[in-house]
């Protein structure tokens, strides 16, 4: 009896620290910008440039300053950007209409390449998320929501994988690789959730108290922005991970 008894103790106090888990912190904005970027969709990092690159939905592709202060653009015409990552060499950005990756060079944001990936959901409901994993060596391609499916491409951007996440959040609007974890952003939810980038499983969430959350970004201290679509604003936070 005493070792059902402690069985029980040990099982309601695992329980316990997975319900904890799963409670959302709240996360407050330190300060935040307005930008002169039309729909700002997402946002990324680049540590060889110290800058930043936000694509829009309008399609342009934009590197910024760390206030976020436009130094270049490329248009693109006809193209609904909705997610953006770079890797010091090149720049991608991720169509979500015409299920389309544009590749450009970072140093001239000239347009080198184009891969397209098909997808047979909504023509709103596409790719709303893309990151490359280096310890992995994989990218992540994300559809937005009804259903939000995690693909997996090799670097020659061939599907490996594929994993069903909608459980995860009403939708995601960004994804982001940065100390290990997979960081994921929920627009509806207005949410950030950390997980581990195997398995899937969410290990933290945070509640933002800003409309419209898009894009997600960690700057060279760990920092954390979030560009804002209809508001128009890039939002800064301290990173809850780093004392």
């Amino acid at each position: 009896m005493i070792k059902k008894k402690y069985i029980l103790i040990i099982g309601l106090t695992l329980f316990s620290f997975s319900i904890n888990a799963q409670k959302a912190m709240k996360l407050k904005p330190t300060k935040h910008v307005n930008v002169t970027i039309p729909e700002p969709s997402d946002i990324c990092y680049d540590s060889k440039t110290d800058t930043f690159f936000i694509v829009s939905d309008a399609g342009g592709l934009f590197e910024t300053d760390k206030n976020c202060k436009v130094i270049r653009k490329q248009p693109q015409d006809g193209a609904d950007f909705e997610a953006v990552s770079s890797d010091g060499t090149f720049v991608y950005a991720v169509d979500e209409t015409n299920r389309t990756i544009y590749k450009y060079d970072i140093k001239t944001l000239k347009l080198i390449k184009t891969y397209v990936i098909p997808y047979n959901g909504a023509r709103n409901k596409g790719y709303e998320s893309f990151d490359f994993d280096k310890a992995l060596n994989k990218y992540v391609l994300i559809t937005e929501s009804n259903p939000a499916i995690l693909f997996e491409l090799d670097t020659e951007f061939k599907v490996t994988n594929q994993t069903d996440i909608s459980a995860i959040a009403k939708d995601i609007s960004s994804a982001r690789f940065y100390d290990g974890f997979l960081w994921l952003l929920s627009d509806e939810d207005m949410m950030l959730l950390k997980l581990n980038p195997t398995t899937f499983e969410v290990l933290k969430k945070w509640s933002l108290p800003v409309i419209n959350p898009e894009g997600l970004a960690f700057d060279k201290d760990g920092n954390i922005l979030i560009s804002c679509d209809d508001m128009q604003r890039v939002y800064y936070f301290n990173n809850p991970e780093k004392k």
